[in-house]
């Protein structure tokens, strides 16, 4: 095969293959998602008191579906109401749907309705409700911003009521920023519950002081308890306390050398700026630290990938798939070249040739 167009063929074949990777872009994508994995604290059951929520700003036009990762244990129906910019406003679609049972909650929920047709650079709000004639059974999993750092499994004993509990843990990064401790009901209109952090046991003055409010109803879920960063975290040892009232069924272990003790997760890191997911709503409560894990899907015209890619890269795609096309057609041409080499033939000729 003459050099010239081994040279070409081998253009050909990486041109074919680039081409074939840009069939895949045209596919139905969601404008949003997020991609947390693995799932590890979820909001609790879902009441018609303070349903959770997410406000987030739409990127394209035609919203029409909304996916939403639950987790249920029976038979029920959930209802997600969509407004604009937030809680306060009217309903603008609104749609019901029975989950599957699904007792991992990795499965997204469908929820599609009437198609938006201006829903782009517009800001909206969904939330969760049990549909009217059932039972709350259902729980959207929650994503608390920051890296996880102590990630304890859901517990399986009761600790004692309206005590207080304590315990010790290594703060393996900075910016220590967050708590989660299970419970299987924690009503605070009821009684305070107070996390107070100290960097010691011997310490009286604590670092940091966490309250949950009386929106902070909590059923079958994970409790968070958030305050000020702590920026210099990392590799140091921290002591907490928290108290719970008498109403608060809070869930931990049982441990060997020191009987029922609580179970937590903690949580490190800052936020960052400019994202489109806004906040997680509970009720008419804002928390701009954590988000449901959903997914948003508008129209999604073939181009819509391409003309995303270019808007957030520029020129620098077309450099980069000019390197691409470059160095694949080399590749290919030192691939086909010795392949041919192993022929004895071709073997004779490069001995002749050096």
């Amino acid at each position: 095969m003459r050099p010239l167009t081994a040279w070409t063929l081998s253009a050909l074949t990486a041109l074919v293959i680039l081409s074939l990777c840009l069939l895949d872009l045209p596919d139905p994508r969601p404008m949003l998602e997020i991609r947390t994995l693995p799932l590890i604290t979820h909001f609790g059951d879902l009441t018609p008191q303070n349903p959770p929520g997410q406000v987030f700003r739409c990127a394209q036009d035609g919203l029409h579906r909304i996916d939403v990762r639950l987790v249920s244990s029976k038979a029920s129906r959930v209802t997600l109401q969509l407004r604009p910019d937030s809680h306060a406003s009217e309903v603008v679609r609104e749609a019901t749907i029975s989950p599957q049972i699904d007792p991992t909650g990795h499965a997204f929920s469908s929820f599609e309705f009437e198609p938006i047709q201006d829903s782009a650079d517009s800001t909206y709000h969904f939330s969760l409700l049990p549909a009217s004639d059932t039972e709350p059974s259902v729980s959207p999993w929650v994503r608390f911003h920051g890296q996880v750092g102590v990630n304890d499994p859901w517990g399986d004993h009761f600790l004692k009521p309206g005590a207080t509990h304590q315990g010790d843990f290594l703060s393996a990064h900075a910016h220590l920023r967050a708590m989660a401790f299970p419970v299987e009901s924690l009503l605070p209109e009821q009684g305070t519950a107070k996390l107070m952090i100290f960097d010691s046991p011997a310490r009286t003055q604590p670092l940091r002081i966490a309250t949950l409010s009386t929106l902070e109803e909590t059923r079958a879920g994970w409790a968070f308890f958030t305050f000020e960063p702590l920026s210099e975290s990392r590799w140091k040892r921290y002591h907490f306390e928290l108290q719970t009232p008498e109403s608060c069924r809070l869930i931990g272990t049982q441990s060997e050398a020191q009987g029922p003790i609580p179970v937590y997760k903690t949580f490190h890191g800052l936020d960052l700026p400019d994202s489109p997911l806004l906040a997680m709503t509970r009720g008419s409560h804002q928390h701009l630290d954590r988000d449901l894990i959903f997914r948003a899907w508008g129209e999604d015209p073939p181009d819509a990938v391409l003309t995303r890619l270019l808007s957030r890269t520029g020129q620098r795609l077309w450099l980069a798939a000019i390197l691409w096309l470059l160095s694949t057609t080399i590749a290919l041409r030192v691939f086909v070249f010795f392949i041919r080499c192993q022929t004895p033939d071709e073997l004779h000729r490069v001995s002749d040739t050096v």
